[in-house]
């Protein structure tokens, strides 16, 4: 686990306690706790926050990095600039207290997207796979139960949406559980999803980097957890294509004129995200002047 995770994790125990207390073990422990959640998870006032520092910045801030930074950050670190947030109000200004899912693999970069967006919109921040962590006790526990149990990992997935989907005003990172199935595919319909599509090399290096590997030195390791990971998005990639929006790394490279993906920063993925909701937006109320269902 990173260190930023660590502190955010750190954070979350303090400010809700240990979801355990919900329950028994294993599964129904999980799912006793995800009926918590609406409880044990109070309103983040976040408004006034992120306005006052990206209005008043510390001088200590840093800037916000190119989007494959080489650590996570937390959401305090993930400051939008007082550009961003003026031109993600005028996008999205009728679009407050939907949700918005956001789905692809799990990395870094996607983190950190899905942070800057939800405070560049306003919105309430929180990962699927870091509440169920906290849950079953760490990023081991929660590979193993789900390696162990799919069937089980699913329905914990699926119950967690259920509760999650309820809230508004909230950006959710989901896990791959979200996709899995038909039900949990539907729960999304509650909002708008939002499919990341990250380069491969860029997750698998996020993978070789948490064991203390990495690709030059060991191009070996890189080749099988590039087949490995290749064949899980492989598999995925049609369950993440009937997201509502599809925003590429590659693509936003190319439209904005980039020689490398390495150029593309966390603030080009989140006011690229930002025009295609916006224009989300523009389709909904055609649709709806039209009297067609949207």
């Amino acid at each position: 686990m990173t260190g930023t995770r660590k502190r955010e994790r750190e954070r979350r125990e303090r400010r809700h306690g240990d979801a355990s207390s919900c329950g028994g073990g294993g599964g129904g422990r999980l799912l006793l706790s995800l009926l918590c959640l609406p409880e044990a998870l109070p309103l983040r006032h976040t408004t006034g926050i992120t306005l006052h520092r990206a209005l008043h910045p510390s001088p200590s801030s840093p800037r916000l990095p190119k989007f494959i930074a080489d650590s996570e950050l937390t959401l305090e670190e993930l400051n939008p600039s007082v550009d961003l947030l003026r031109k993600t109000a005028e996008a999205v200004g009728d679009f407050r207290k939907t949700p918005i899912y956001i789905v692809g693999m799990d990395c870094t970069a996607k983190r950190n997207i899905t942070k800057l967006l939800a405070n560049s919109i306003i919105y309430r921040y929180l990962c699927s796979e870091e509440l169920l962590e906290d849950v079953l006790g760490g990023k081991d526990a929660l590979r193993a139960f789900r390696e162990s149990d799919g069937k089980g990992y699913l329905e914990v997935e699926t119950e967690g949406l259920k509760q999650l989907t309820s809230m508004g005003s909230l950006v959710l990172c989901c896990g791959d559980g979200a996709v899995m199935n038909s039900t949990n595919l539907g729960l999304l319909r509650h909002g708008v999803s939002i499919w990341i599509d990250v380069p491969l090399e860029m997750v698998v290096n996020d993978i070789l980097k948490s064991t203390g590997t990495q690709a030059i030195t060991d191009p070996d390791s890189f080749s099988q957890a590039m087949s490995k990971l290749r064949q899980q998005y492989d598999e995925l990639k049609e369950r993440y294509g009937v997201s509502d929006i599809t925003v590429s790394v590659q693509n936003v490279a190319s439209q904005l004129g980039y020689s490398s993906v390495d150029s593309v920063t966390l603030e080009d993925m989140v006011l690229e995200i930002v025009r295609q909701i916006e224009r989300l937006i523009r389709t909904k109320a055609m649709m709806e002047a039209a009297g067609r269902p949207f």
